[in-house]
């Protein structure tokens, strides 16, 4: 095994005129050596990084980086992580020095797919982009780090990432483990789609991906929990309570009460914007939600009371991105305000997702049908063959007149006349 002290020995003999001189560490047969190649040029004294390897009987070496920026063990680690696994394969490395191969071949790494996933979540304007880019890129955890950044994506195998995703199961980050290997099936399938959508003209990337490496891996089914966790009648004034009064020290205390009050998912309150609200008929609209249909509603007047007293920026949003104000906040944004709540109150704890629940839990108390619920919390609004393909009633008056109900409802709530 190559040491400093070997590559020490190995500069004083190489200045001394010794030539070039090879340090190499040992490995298993097939999956190519770590080599330091050391020579004395004019200037200087050259320590470069190799990956060494035999195809049909010829050496070949593919530079991966330089002495002593990258270190003994940083070098082992990426050989190990990034260029073993695929010379194992029988698959030519990714040579990011070599100029030509970076002019000519087209990036079909799984950073490069993974990357392309993410942007395409961005323009969807998925909420869930953030935690992709976290879990694929950028987090603890992600996979590009953990498997090689370079590996071309079409030979990723279920081994590596069962690999990965065990270990983060064994230490009991067992949602962790579920939600990456989501994403990395997420990826894979986005990239096989986008490469043969003949309804597009334009490409986003081809790496050649002919199966996605994450169908062989079971789905752990004690990570898929159903919740049934939601705020009672003083638990919900408790809550409503306390946001009203730190309404000034935080956005998220009115995006909060919105959901309280219609019972929305977060992340579609967090888009709204003056554009999709509606002051004259007290409406707010999205023109593509979750389940990809439009939804409206018709707002309670504590809701309006709400939104009028907000200002949007000048993309018109009402809960703008901290950082790029031309997008709406993060969907986890809300969770810290819920924490600060806990930590002053002592309340036990609670999501806000599990806001919408509580909302679809106290409607019902109020009256308000499972259908008309339904409806306005758009839950399988067009399951059936009528609705889908003949019923283009909006159910508009319906709808106010339920909102109306539970509006009533709410405010007896919050005025202390209802404490069970």
């Amino acid at each position: 095994m190559i040491t400093d002290n070997q590559i020490k020995s190995a500069i004083k003999s190489a200045k001394s005129g010794s030539g070039r001189i090879e340090l190499r560490d040992s490995g298993n047969r097939g999956g190519g050596r770590l080599t330091l190649v050391v020579r004395d040029l004019k200037s200087h004294t050259s320590c470069e990084w190799y990956a060494l390897y035999y195809r049909d009987g010829k050496r070949r070496l593919v530079k991966m980086g330089v002495y002593p920026t990258q270190s003994i063990s940083d070098a082992r680690t990426q050989f190990r992580e990034e260029f073993s696994p695929i010379i194992t394969s029988g698959v030519e490395p990714h040579n990011r020095f070599a100029r030509s191969q970076h002019k000519n071949s087209a990036d079909i790494s799984v950073r490069s797919l993974f990357t392309a996933y993410v942007d395409h979540l961005k323009r969807a304007g998925k909420p869930h982009w953030y935690k992709a880019e976290r879990m694929l890129l950028k987090g603890k955890d992600n996979i590009v780090d953990a498997i090689g950044a370079d590996r071309p994506a079409k030979f990723l195998d279920p081994e590596t990432i069962v690999s990965h995703l065990a270990a983060i199961h064994s230490r009991g980050a067992v949602s962790t483990a579920h939600c990456l290997r989501a994403c990395i099936s997420g990826a894979y399938s986005f990239g096989m789609k986008s490469e043969h959508n003949y309804t597009r003209r334009e490409i986003v990337g081809k790496w050649g991906i002919k199966s996605n490496p994450v169908a062989a891996i079971p789905t752990d089914t004690s990570a898929i929990r159903a919740l049934d966790r939601y705020l009672n009648v003083r638990e919900f004034k408790a809550f409503w309570d306390w946001l009203e009064k730190n309404r000034e020290r935080s956005d998220m205390a009115a995006a909060l009460q919105l959901i309280m009050a219609t019972g929305q998912r977060v992340q579609e309150i967090l888009r709204i914007s003056d554009r999709s609200y509606d002051r004259a008929e007290h409406l707010v609209f999205w023109d593509k939600t979750k389940n990809g249909l439009p939804h409206s509603i018709p707002l309670p007047k504590n809701a309006i009371y709400i939104l009028d007293s907000l200002s949007p920026n000048k993309f018109g949003l009402f809960f703008p991105h901290r950082i790029e104000p031309s997008l709406p906040a993060l969907y986890t944004s809300p969770n810290k305000l819920c924490q600060l709540y806990f930590e002053e109150t002592q309340a036990a704890t609670f999501t806000p997702r599990d806001l919408r629940r509580t909302w679809k839990t106290l409607s019902g108390r109020a009256g308000v049908s499972k259908e008309m619920r339904d409806q306005l919390q758009n839950h399988a609004r067009r399951s059936d063959v009528s609705s889908r393909h003949y019923d283009r009633y909006d159910y508009l008056a319906e709808r106010r007149s339920a909102m109306n109900q539970w509006e009533l409802f709410m405010g007896r709530i919050i005025s202390g006349e209802i404490e069970i």
